[in-house]
């Protein structure tokens, strides 16, 4: 896992959508509404949502 991707939770200043954006734009990989529903849905609390995004954004990234 590449520990130069910045953490949406660590950037979370209650909006979800701001921290998750400011991930993409610092690493240049955007991602679909599809993949988001796939790899981490919309259910739990901000921070549950935040930690599976962080994990499986790593791992896409790392696929790139």
């Amino acid at each position: 896992m590449d520990k130069s991707i910045p953490k949406a939770r660590q950037l979370y200043n209650g909006d979800i959508n701001t921290a998750v954006i400011a991930v993409q734009n610092a690493t240049g990989f955007d991602i679909t509404p599809a993949w988001w529903d796939a790899n981490v849905g919309n259910n739990g609390t901000a921070e549950q949502i935040l930690d599976r995004f962080d994990k499986a954004y790593a791992e896409f990234v790392a696929s790139k």
